[in-house]
């Protein structure tokens, strides 16, 4: 990819390929020029220089947070992305508004970052460009194709720290090794802001790689990026540098290290927006080049053809203080939430039918599940009493999704009667039961219809 694809004013940006969980990470933005039209960039952790992104997940809220804006959230194998969309984008308004979360849908859009005043916290989001509705089919074959990307940043970033170049230095010899301008002008921002570690790269490294098991099927959970950019530890960069950037490569991989032989296949076209079904939840994904974030594109047009298969598209918040949030209210006239807030139910409030073996594929997305927890000496005296032992399950979260199945009797799980029965069927702390459903939440396992009842998706 040549620079002038990649940057300039008045040019259209590619649309990069990320996870959710290294999206969060991010908290650099800035421009390489003083023109008017310059664009403005997100740079993560691996390098990706960010201007416009490329997302397929799960939509699985939808909020009017004030008279001309509305909140979405998309949740992927590893979070989830807050998008806005407002007066200035009526069409994607219009797709949120018609649209019953929980649904498979494509979003290309603008990266943004904000930072409340008095406060060093920065949180990303996107401002929409296009939705589609799409089905599983495409959103497996955009996490195997982000995975990819995401394994070809951390091999060029792992390079990139065994060389003693450093900013321009770095950038140049990046690009004559054949780094694309784009990832090679991000790797020396993001190494400076954000002394990126081996450890991180591994980390992260394993959670796109979990994602694509949990497409093939060969794993129940998906590792969590829980480590910070500059994380210490043993992993050496010289391990990553040939991390594979072949789609066959990564499934491959993927399948190899869990010990499976599942075959990843996919074919059909992207469609309407559709609800996640489990039968749709193997894929397989077809070759892409490897050569740089913008390889399987051939153009910005391409992600507004909902009809399309996902290979022709372009390709490519959290929890806050109460002042915090005033802060950012006062900025933008509106309700700010975070990815990872859940307290309160979306605007959807809608009653989709959901299947036990729909609640229990929900299992395959499932980030950083709690460990099991001692057994309180309370329920471990019931239990002594009538003479049985409470079994402690090994995934608590996907437990509680299990069981939230159970109780649902269509339109959903009681929370307090979930919470009362996880506790007593499993002998577990209720901060730790809370904590699952706040994890099946996050991870796009489950929503709330409302503010009392949870429904696996």
């Amino acid at each position: 990819m040549s620079g002038s694809t990649q940057s300039g004013a008045g040019r259209r940006e590619v649309a990069y390929r990320l996870f959710a969980a290294e999206y969060e990470d991010a908290d650099l933005s800035y421009s390489e020029s003083d023109e008017e039209r310059a664009p403005n960039y997100v740079v993560t952790p691996s390098g990706a220089r960010i201007n416009r992104l490329f997302v397929v997940g799960v939509l699985t809220e939808v909020e009017q947070v004030s008279e001309d804006v509305l909140r979405g959230r998309v949740v992927d194998p590893t979070g989830a992305f807050v998008l806005y969309a407002g007066q200035y984008q009526p069409d994607e308004m219009a797709f949120l508004e018609a649209t019953d979360p929980p649904a498979f849908v494509a979003v290309t859009g603008k990266a943004r970052t904000f930072q409340p005043e008095d406060s060093e916290r920065v949180f990303t989001l996107i401002r929409p460009e296009t939705i589609n509705g799409v089905d599983a089919e495409t959103r497996d074959r955009w996490t195997v194709q982000a995975a990819e990307h995401t394994l070809n940043r951390i091999s060029h970033v792992a390079a990139a720290l065994d060389r003693d170049e450093r900013g321009d230095n770095l950038r140049n010899a990046l690009r004559e090794t054949g780094v694309d301008e784009g990832l090679a002008a991000g790797i020396p921002v993001a190494i400076d802001h954000y002394g990126t570690t081996p450890t991180y790269l591994a980390t992260l490294r394993e959670t796109a790689l979990d994602a694509v098991r949990a497409v093939a099927e060969t794993t129940d959970g998906v590792a969590p990026l829980d480590v910070p950019p500059d994380a210490s530890g043993d992993a050496r960069a010289s391990d990553l540098r040939d991390s594979g950037v072949d789609v066959g490569r990564v499934t491959d991989a993927a399948a190899d290290d869990a010990g499976s032989d599942t075959p990843v296949t996919a074919d059909s076209d992207t469609g309407t927006a559709s609800k996640p079904e489990p039968a749709d939840s193997v894929v397989q994904t077809e070759p892409v080049d490897p050569g740089g974030e913008d390889a399987s594109a051939d153009g910005p047009e391409d992600a507004e053809a909902g009809g399309e298969e996902i290979g022709d598209f372009d390709p490519g918040e959290y929890e806050l203080e109460d002042e915090t949030r005033e802060q950012i209210e006062e900025e933008y006239g509106t309700e700010f939430q975070t990815g990872t807030e859940v307290e309160e139910p979306g605007s959807a409030d809608v009653d989709p039918g959901t299947s036990e073996s729909e609640s229990e594929s929900g299992d395959g997305a499932a980030a950083g599940s709690p460990e099991p927890v001692a057994e309180p000496a309370g329920a471990e005296q019931a239990a002594d009493d009538e003479g049985e032992t409470v079994e402690e399950p090994d995934d608590l979260q996907a437990a509680v999704v299990d069981l939230m199945g159970e109780l649902d009797d269509g339109a959903g799980a009681d929370r307090e009667a979930l919470l009362a029965a996880a506790t007593e069927q499993y002998g577990a702390d209720p901060d730790d039961v809370e904590e699952a459903i706040q994890g099946a939440l996050m991870d796009g396992q489950c929503y709330e219809p409302d503010e009392t009842t949870l429904k696996p998706i």
